[in-house]
């Protein structure tokens, strides 16, 4: 055995207490190390815990309603612009076959071929007043011409009447609809008045209502408000500027890369800065590409974080009855019943306070009575146990000890009574 293990093995055998003591304190150290770890963990990346709790408000927001019409396009334009009656839409690509894209410019399929304002709302106001509501247009591909009606101000009574009342108009007769690959009437999106309507990202999106409302029928839709609110984290980033919409920001990513693979763009993607199509081959290119993101239930590949704070809107169908009008009509009601709103917020479950509190705690385990308390417990624990061994073992190491004590001096002795025989014969010569 070498002289280091050797001495070490001396110096534990010699007070085993001083073994346990390095030890626990070891692990103790490991064992606060990783908790400060965890400390500063939380406070760079702190848990987030949800609260829930519900609020009566004096006033209440209306959600905006997009109204897009079924079929969204006017068959007999597309017919004459197409030169094909069989083209009730431009998602057929053959339609484009026989386009004069020379003599035509391409909006006039989206202007001309889609309804206006006074061919979708025979009447719409809120509050009892048509002037109480701001109606705006967008040109969607598989939609056609949709309109979203917003409220100018809040609601401040819940009523059948200081809602929304819309009485649309079609000009397809309820007992000619078998002749359509889709039932005709309208289709309501019920979503946020801050964010924009748009057609792909309004499927998966998960906080916009879906309504479909036939020819000739009254309906009466109950509304309920959810209030999001979340704190932005580095796994869960979100948007707290105003007037940010994810929505935007994913169809317009899908934009571009529709538009990159198709090496040009359409009347109805008007952020995109290409080159509009301009003959057969590009045009079903970009009509392929587009229908091939509309019809994919993956979310797109794109950089847009949820906005911090968002609103959804419930609804709820109260009554639904036949409503007949000498043309086709349809009567749209849209209230609250309730200025009950449900707040959910996310809220960081750990500050600087409770930081310093878990450092004091941690510091404390290291440092305090508890650890010597629990030091002196492991010394006795290990004595009782393991007593009887290491007093053998040190029994024998004491005796090994002796044995070489005496051996060192006997071989003392030796050398000297050596020295003195030499010392005599030396005299006597």
């Amino acid at each position: 055995m070498s002289g280091y293990w050797k001495e070490l093995r001396i110096w534990i055998l010699r007070d085993p207490k001083k073994l346990i003591r390095y030890i626990v304190l070891f692990i103790c150290s490991i064992i606060v190390i990783v908790q400060l770890y965890e400390c500063f963990s939380k406070l760079r990346n702190p848990p987030i815990s949800t609260h829930s709790y519900f609020n009566l408000n004096d006033t209440i927001e209306m959600p905006a309603v997009t109204v897009c019409r079924e079929p969204p396009y006017k068959e007999n334009v597309l017919e004459e612009l197409f030169n094909d009656k069989s083209c009730y839409h431009p998602k057929y690509t053959q339609c484009w076959s026989s386009f004069p894209f020379e003599k035509i410019p391409l909006i006039d399929v989206f202007v001309n071929g889609t309804f206006e304002q006074k061919e979708t709302f025979q009447l719409c106001g809120y509050n009892n007043e048509d002037t109480n509501v701001d109606i705006t247009s967008s040109i969607h591909f598989n939609l056609g011409r949709c309109y979203t009606v917003r409220a100018k101000f809040p609601s401040k009574r819940v009523s059948k009447n200081s809602g929304y009342s819309m009485m649309l108009t079609h000009h397809v007769l309820k007992k000619e609809s078998f002749k359509y690959e889709a039932e005709p009437g309208w289709h309501l999106f019920v979503h946020d008045a801050a964010e924009e309507f748009t057609e792909i990202n309004m499927k998966a999106s998960g906080r916009v209502e879906y309504v479909f409302a036939e020819i000739d029928e009254e309906i009466e839709i109950k509304l309920q408000s959810q209030h999001f609110s979340t704190v932005p984290t580095i796994d869960n980033a979100c948007d707290s500027n105003e007037g940010y919409s994810d929505f935007r920001c994913g169809e317009t990513c899908i934009w571009r890369e529709v538009t990159n693979l198709a090496g040009c763009t359409g009347p109805w993607m008007p952020s995109v800065q290409k080159e509009s199509c301009h003959n057969y081959d590009s045009m079903k290119n970009l009509t392929v590409s587009y229908q091939n993101k509309y019809n994919n239930e993956d979310n797109p590949n794109c950089e847009c974080v949820e906005p911090c704070h968002s609103k959804i809107f419930s609804t709820y169908i109260q009554n639904r009855k036949p409503f007949i009008q000498p043309k086709p009509t349809t009567q749209i009601w849209i209230y609250y019943t309730s200025k009950l709103i449900t707040m959910i917020e996310d809220r960081p479950s750990y500050d600087t306070t409770q930081f310093i509190a878990d450092m004091g705690g941690t510091l404390g385990f290291l440092l305090g009575l508890s650890v010597l308390g629990l030091i002196g417990i492991l010394e006795h624990i290990t004595l009782l146990i393991f007593g009887g061994i290491i007093k053998k073992i040190q029994l024998k190491e004491e005796k090994r000890l002796h044995a070489e004590k005496e051996e060192e001096e006997r071989r003392s002795n030796t050398s000297d009574t050596t020295l003195d025989v030499s010392s005599i014969d030396k005299n006597r010569f």
